[in-house]
């Protein structure tokens, strides 16, 4: 994020974070759990593309070069937005160019800055009604982490009394983003309320001499995915939340 984008993103919460977090009768538990300085990725579950990201930034004083989907760069207003604030791009097909991203993301990291990442991708909101709140998470931004040596802070925004939107029908949906799983169309949620947590964060120093298999990555990734459900429901606080009771990501079941 160079100093036109930090200046953009500052002023942009400055003046939207009152509005935002009265509307929404916000809450935030967990605020001391952001670094003060150095890099650190956080990965928060995610409902609507627009709420969650507005919700974390919101709550972390810092400014977060948030990793959004490539379509977002795609569309007329939001392009321009994501520019202006350095949100950094991710090509949801995968091959060279989302390796190209990924790279971006760790220089990132490495230069000592936060990076915000929603490794459900667009899965959850393309099944918005389906029984699982959180679904499994794309495996990315555990390699991202592990290669740039900086802790995972995990978080979790819980929107309560959710409402459905009008669905946008798929003639408007595939020429901007041709993805199987929106072949019905894109439905939306809106939050009446909102919670957010951000959990202890994660060292990962038991990982760094290991090789990053594909089999290391998944149990990374899974963890960190049930992690942020403890967040979401509630439970093993003292764990994940307040750091009451020690915790060792390479040793201790979630």
């Amino acid at each position: 994020m160079n100093v036109y984008q930090c200046l953009t993103y500052e002023t942009i919460r400055l003046f939207a974070s009152p509005v935002y977090s009265t509307l929404m009768r916000m809450k935030l538990d967990g605020a001391r759990n952001i670094p003060a300085e150095g890099g650190a990725l956080i990965v928060c579950n995610h409902r609507n593309p627009i709420l969650d990201p507005m919700s974390i930034a919101c709550c972390v004083e810092r400014p977060i070069n948030f990793i959004a989907a490539s379509v977002a760069f795609k569309l007329p207003g939001i392009s321009q937005l994501a520019h202006a604030v350095g949100a950094t791009q991710m090509d949801v097909f995968g091959g060279q160019k989302s390796e190209e991203d990924m790279d971006n993301a760790v220089q990132l990291l490495q230069d000592g800055e936060l990076v915000g990442v929603f490794p459900e991708g667009v899965h959850t909101i393309a099944h918005l009604n389906s029984v699982a709140k959180i679904r499994n998470f794309r495996t990315g931004f555990a390699r991202i982490a592990l290669r740039a040596r900086v802790p995972i802070v995990p978080a979790t925004v819980i929107g309560m009394g959710e409402r459905n939107l009008p669905r946008i029908p798929p003639a408007l949906v595939k020429p901007i983003f041709d993805h199987p799983e929106f072949q019905d169309g894109v439905a939306w949620t809106y939050y009446r309320r909102v919670r957010v947590r951000v959990g202890k964060p994660v060292y990962l120093d038991g990982f760094y001499e290991e090789d990053l298999s594909k089999e290391l990555i998944n149990q990374l990734s899974g963890k960190i995915r049930r992690i942020v459900i403890k967040l979401y429901d509630g439970d093993d606080l003292d764990r994940f939340l307040t750091g009451e009771t020690p915790f060792d990501i390479f040793t201790d079941r979630v």
